[in-house]
């Protein structure tokens, strides 16, 4: 890339970044309205993974003794640096609302 190229690639991001401000700024004074999206019920979001958890164990380390999932996993999953795949989808759910199942079925 080119120094110009460069200056004008971050004139864009920069154009960018101050209409994305302006954007927020009016939704905030109540000028415009925002986008809003319908999330499923089942939606597994960082903040229902820690709900899950915190249900049946005090801590994540608890939490990946009792059903082997690591706890640093655990932390990903919670604070949304990952999201968990389809098959932790159901595990966690399952985890939700038959812990004591899952614990015998692990031989915890």
């Amino acid at each position: 890339m080119t120094r110009s190229t460069q200056q004008d690639a971050s004139s864009r991001v920069g154009d960018d970044l101050v209409e994305a401000f302006q954007e927020m700024a009016a939704y905030l004074r109540g000028e415009v309205e925002a986008e809003s999206y319908e999330l499923p019920d089942d939606l597994i979001t960082p903040e229902r993974v820690k709900a899950i958890r915190r249900k049946v164990a005090a801590s994540t380390k608890e939490f990946e003794q009792q059903f082997r999932i690591s706890a640093r996993t655990m932390e990903s999953y919670e604070q949304g640096r990952r999201r968990p795949d389809a098959a932790m989808q159901a595990l966690l759910r399952v985890i939700d609302r038959e812990p004591d199942a899952v614990r015998r079925a692990l031989g915890s």
